[in-house]
């Protein structure tokens, strides 16, 4: 830095460059969908076929990319450009048609496992605090999964895989934007034999406006007990402010299960679509870039182009 100033380098120049790296650092997961699809993998020993086909792969090993992919077709997950999402650019087209099992639970297309800025596994971490964005427009014709008992997230934090429970966390489109949580103890403590459920929490302002984009911005302290908390804010088209649509204190944000071995286990991101089994319905969605940081102000302007 000495020698810099000495050669007489210009102190604007030098200002920007170092806010620009103190910016950069506080984005630690930078989603952008431009790449997606040129990394894939498809003949590794994470490939696996379902009827003879893959429906599971590696989509990316380096930073800032999703390390799994999930689909039941090539087509479902695909990079399109939107010149009217928040950003202006490349957006994930998710399409989720009915029988796309992909050998699990539901219906779904989906990208899972955030690589962290080192190109490894990206867990969240108890005690600490994060940000998220995410945008989401809905088809215009966009019909919510079936049956009476339906359910649905873009963007859950897994549970475990141990635990095979409700994700920690999820937002979801089904008739309208609301929020998932199951979270704490999933047995209270062994008073329960089976993992509890999961808990929908409606939004202040929830419509889908259907063929128009939604920009979510999600704040969260992650916590195993009642030291966490979650808020969510919401900004449509045309509006220059976030409103604030579900705010969570004095609760837990984290999974555990009290009487297993290992009671903490690993979460981890997942987005795209996945429902209940939906005969005859159609789900179509884009997603903008999903990032996640420690700086509201610069996770606002990687996700949406401003603040």
């Amino acid at each position: 830095m000495r020698g810099l100033l000495n050669r007489h380098f210009p102190m604007a120049l030098l200002i920007g460059m170092l806010a620009a790296t103190s910016a950069h650092a506080t984005v630690t997961f930078l989603g952008d969908w431009s790449d997606f699809g040129t990394h894939f993998e498809l003949n590794t020993q994470r490939t696996r076929l379902l009827d003879g086909q893959p429906v599971e792969w590696l989509a990316g090993r380096g930073p800032n990319h999703w390390h799994i992919v999930m689909e039941r077709g090539m087509d479902r997950l695909r990079v399109e450009q939107d010149p009217t999402s928040p950003k202006g650019g490349a957006v994930l087209r998710v399409e989720v048609r009915p029988g796309d099992s992909v050998g699990w639970t539901g219906e779904r297309a989906e990208v899972s496992e955030m690589l962290s800025p080192t190109g490894g596994p990206f867990p969240v971490t108890a005690n600490t605090s994060e940000f998220y964005g995410v945008s989401i427009k809905v088809d215009p014709d966009w019909q919510p999964p079936a049956n009476k008992w339906h359910w649905a997230t873009f963007m859950q934090l897994h549970s475990p895989n141990d635990f095979n429970s409700s994700p920690a966390f999820a937002m979801s489109a089904e008739e309208d934007f609301h929020v998932y949580t199951c979270a704490g103890d999933l047995v209270e403590g062994g008073a329960l034999s089976r993992n509890k459920g999961q808990t929908a929490w409606p939004l202040t302002r929830g419509d889908l406006r259907r063929g128009h984009w939604v920009q979510f911005l999600i704040e969260v302290t992650w916590a195993y007990d009642d030291h966490g908390s979650l808020s969510v804010y919401r900004r449509d088209e045309g509006e220059a402010a976030f409103t604030q649509v579900l705010t969570q204190t004095g609760r837990p944000t984290l999974q555990f299960r009290s009487t297993t071995p290992n009671p903490l286990g690993y979460h981890y991101w997942k987005a795209g679509y996945y429902r209940s089994i939906s005969p005859g319905v159609i789900s179509r969605l884009w997603l903008g870039p999903i990032v996640r940081g420690t700086s509201r102000q610069e996770v606002a302007i990687a996700a949406f182009g401003r603040p």
